[in-house]
């Protein structure tokens, strides 16, 4: 009787500690709620059981993370290359080494673009209207999709979320979304492309001369915790994130991964689809 009572007061105490030290995490997410990124930082935190931040943009999450002990960044390649569109400072891949933080993991998805079944405009030499998110849609891209052929005029949204509310409701013929979110619809959508090379769909077989056909979302976890290797290993222990990660095609590397082609994608698409100011 008295081993049943340890083992149950170990077990309790197991269980208040783990929750202690979930609670003492801070998710930070520096995109949009709306966006996949958003969507991915939500994941982690209900994934740690941790605390939550939503930035009112890149520049306050860097400075809540600089603030904040046990905190967790997570960092989305668009928003980085939006604030180098806006000269927006602190919204770097630098932040890591300025802040001695630890990477978590490096985790990357595709894009699908979309219409309603039964579409008969064609997003290659009609006249249409293709939603996505606003960090992308600047005159320099709209003005390469229509270089290429095209008819088209590219609408901003907040997100992959509004862009299919958007699409649903008649209000733009195609939408550029997440991944996960646009299998998540069913027969609700006709996704036709991808930006997956790897894809019998992948946009860039039907333009190939459209730069950055091959678009990823590359999401950073970072953090300044003493123990990283915690939260890593919750991560990659805890099933609902295994989960997500698998049903929104990520690929993911975990404890320490190489930063810098990432970094090095947010320049390529600066250099490709920034608007000069």
């Amino acid at each position: 009787m008295n081993l049943v009572k340890h083992i149950m007061s170990v077990v309790f105490f197991t269980l208040i500690a783990g929750a202690a030290y979930a609670a003492d995490i801070t998710v930070i997410n520096q995109s949009s709620a709306d966006s996949p990124a958003g969507v991915y930082a939500q994941a982690v935190r209900k994934s740690l059981g941790a605390g939550w931040y939503q930035s009112s943009d890149c520049e306050d999450a860097a400075n809540k993370f600089e603030s904040t002990q046990n905190a967790v960044m997570v960092y989305n390649s668009s928003v980085a290359f939006a604030a180098k569109n806006k000269k927006m400072e602190n919204c770097q891949l630098d932040q890591i080494a300025k802040n001695n933080a630890s990477v978590v993991l490096v985790s990357s998805s595709r894009m699908l673009i979309c219409s309603k079944p039964g579409q008969t405009k064609s997003l290659l030499t009609d006249k249409v209207s293709l939603g996505m998110a606003s960090m992308y849609a600047v005159k320099k891209h709209q003005a390469q999709w229509n270089a290429n052929g095209g008819n088209v005029t590219l609408v901003p949204y907040s997100g992959s979320k509004t862009v299919l509310t958007a699409l649903l409701a008649g209000d733009i013929e195609w939408g550029w979304m997440g991944e996960s979110l646009a299998l998540k619809q069913g027969d609700n959508l006709s996704c036709q492309y991808s930006t997956d090379p790897d894809s019998d769909k992948f946009l860039g077989n039907a333009v190939p001369s459209l730069t950055l056909a091959d678009f990823a979302i590359n999401v950073v976890v970072y953090t300044n915790s003493k123990d990283p290797m915690a939260i890593v290993n919750e991560l990659k222990a805890n099933s609902d994130f295994q989960n997500y990660l698998v049903n929104g095609k990520n690929t993911t590397t975990f404890a320490g991964p190489d930063v810098l082609p990432v970094d090095a994608y947010v320049t390529t698409m600066f250099n490709t689809w920034a608007d000069p100011n």
